[in-house]
């Protein structure tokens, strides 16, 4: 998977690239929003051999580091490029 740009249709002017100019990281597109529920968006795009496995019947499986604080709630869902992502608590 590969983090994408933009992030949600018309956003390229509240975008922010967490990890710019920091080598040891890849950069990763994010949108803050003024939402208490979603803090804030990132998308992902599956590379064809990963659509491929999807389509086969692989599993997305989610690695959340927490370093001993409480789970943080996620949300996954799948979105057309073009289309705007549901947020929760709207």
């Amino acid at each position: 998977m590969e983090a994408v740009s933009p992030v949600m249709p018309g956003s390229a002017g509240i975008e922010i690239v967490l990890g710019k100019d920091q080598p040891q990281y890849l950069p990763l597109p994010a949108v803050y929003l003024n939402n208490p529920c979603v803090p804030m968006l990132t998308r992902w795009r599956f590379s064809d051999a990963e659509r491929a496995q999807i389509a086969a019947g692989a599993d997305l499986v989610l690695t959340q580091l927490t370093f001993g604080e409480p789970f943080r709630p996620v949300h996954l869902q799948v979105s057309m490029p073009d289309e705007h992502p549901i947020l929760l608590g709207e």
